[in-house]
């Protein structure tokens, strides 16, 4: 929708929700969180949006992230080694989630060797249920509209199978009561589950950090004593250093 204003032109709610092949009242909803966020503006007298110059400061996201990665990398490859099962790092990219980090490489238990690059579904798998409750509850409402669109994408229709979005919603709010998420999925390789804790500096989440297992090798006394406690230490410990001292949060959030 960015890309639309700023390529000129008039754009009003119904030709912008046109050109981006979204329902009006979605479309609508984008434009205001944008100029609630400063990014567009609305003539009043036209009813026409414009980009503000506040578009520029999203090139600084791809600092933010990289600085993320780099502060993550030597904990997510600690906490690999001390659960001995894959474990990721993972952010939201549209509607899936991107593997940021991975310690597939190094871990034994591995059954699937995935690369950092590596996209999933945010339904159905743990990393991207806690991005997706963790999120603003405005960008979490817009991901959720995106997803139950006729048109989604494969992996993401797939993905919901046919469950309700009354019941994605519950789980989310399930989510983020607890402060994170558990999935077990059958299928092959049998028995795959994943556990995720969100990376928050302030309210959201900046990533996810997850550990995948086998559901029939790791009881749930392990997975609450040993890999809780394990996966949100190190949360904590990527937002230490992630975190510079002009930061406005403080990492004990988690506390």
């Amino acid at each position: 929708m960015l890309a639309i204003l700023n390529a000129g032109g008039e754009h009003r709610v119904a030709s912008l929700a046109r050109a981006v092949n979204l329902p009006r009242s979605t479309a609508f909803r984008l434009l205001c969180t944008l100029v609630e966020n400063g990014y567009v503006w609305r003539d009043p007298d036209s009813d026409v949006y414009h980009p503000t110059s506040m578009v520029l400061a999203l090139s600084d996201g791809f600092d933010a992230t990289a600085r993320l990665v780099l502060a993550a990398k030597p904990k997510v490859a600690e906490l690999g080694k001390e659960l001995v099962w894959p474990v990721v790092l993972a952010t939201l990219s549209g509607t899936s989630v991107l593997w940021r980090q991975t310690t597939d490489a190094t871990s034994p238990l591995a059954v699937v060797r995935y690369a950092p690059g590596f996209r999933t579904p945010v339904l159905g798998e743990a990393a991207g249920l806690v991005l997706l409750a963790f999120s603003s509850r405005q960008q979490s409402d817009m991901l959720l509209d995106l997803l139950y669109r006729n048109d989604a994408p494969v992996e993401n229709r797939e993905a919901r199978q046919s469950v309700a979005r009354a019941d994605v919603e519950q789980k989310v709010a399930e989510i983020r009561r607890l402060g994170y998420a558990c999935v077990h999925r059958g299928g092959q390789p049998s028995d795959r589950s994943g556990l995720a804790v969100p990376v928050r500096s302030g309210p959201d989440a900046l990533a996810a950090v997850a550990v995948r297992f086998a559901r029939s090798a790791v009881n749930q006394q392990v997975i609450m004593e040993r890999f809780l406690p394990a996966l949100r230490r190190t949360a904590r410990r990527i937002v230490e250093s992630f975190e510079t001292p002009a930061s406005p949060h403080r990492a004990d959030a988690y506390q």
